[in-house]
């Protein structure tokens, strides 16, 4: 990865002394892990994160008024790696859990540092040329007028129309694909990814966790705060903030 090509990221932890200190070594070791800012607690953690956008969060885990992992529960849908830096080697299961890409004791190891940064490097430019090669193979594939995108998984690349989706779900980073022969598959990219993708092709965003295709909407019902019914039979809430929209959506 050039100079030029550096990952944006945020450093969260209580103690001044550990921000400064991981701060000049990611400085001095780590060139293209470039730090927008830094934050002391989770409250803060979580508005720096909505502010930044980063694609790394180095997160500590035992904070006053919220530890790290209450800040990643409180997040839907995570659009960025983390690597947890601590003094307790406890909790790296529980880290597992919360798909951690790495996790570093304090004092931190300066080799260590450098090896996590440079694999979570070649992750996030992996991700960022799958992404970048599908939407390209998608465009192509509307101008040829084939409305077809891939969804790869660890098992297979399925090949599907965009007329066949009936909506996508958000399972954290991943999304649930449904389809109309009733096949599901679980892709690893975000509700958000989507959206950008289909943007074009009819599908509306109806609900933080939801993405679906309007023509697949069987009715809208008013009763219990208003949900939509897909033709599949599938129920899915509207969200308030996004409910004038969908419907004005529904009536064009």
């Amino acid at each position: 990865m050039s100079k030029s090509e550096q990952i944006s990221a945020i450093v969260i932890d209580d103690e001044k002394n550990n921000r400064d200190h991981l701060n000049n070594l990611l400085s001095k070791y780590c060139g293209n892990i470039n730090v927008l800012g830094m934050a002391c607690n989770a409250t803060d953690g979580l508005n720096l994160i909505d502010q930044t956008k980063p694609q790394l969060v180095f997160l500590d885990i035992q904070m006053p008024a919220g530890s790290g992992f209450d800040l990643l529960s409180s997040i839907k849908e995570r659009n960025f790696e983390v690597i947890f830096v601590t003094a307790y080697d406890q909790f790296a299961i529980k880290a597992i859990r919360f798909c951690a890409f790495d996790y570093l004791l304090k004092p931190i190891n300066t080799l260590e540092l450098q090896h996590a940064c440079n694999r979570v490097i070649d992750k996030i430019r992996k991700n960022r040329l799958d992404t970048e090669e599908q939407i390209e193979t998608f465009k192509i594939n509307k101008q040829n007028q084939h409305k077809r995108i891939a969804l790869p998984s660890a098992e297979r690349l399925l090949f599907v129309d965009t007329s066949d989706i009936i909506r996508c779900k958000s399972e954290s980073n991943y999304t649930q694909v449904y389809l109309r022969s009733g096949q599901k598959q679980l892709v690893s990219r975000t509700l958000k990814e989507f959206e950008d993708l289909l943007a074009d092709e009819g599908f509306i965003r109806v609900h933080q966790s939801h993405l679906v295709n309007i023509s697949e909407i069987q009715s809208y019902e008013k009763t219990e705060g208003g949900y939509l019914v897909m033709k599949d039979g599938t129920q899915i809430s509207l969200s308030r903030m996004r409910r004038e929209s969908v419907l004005e959506a529904l009536r064009s």
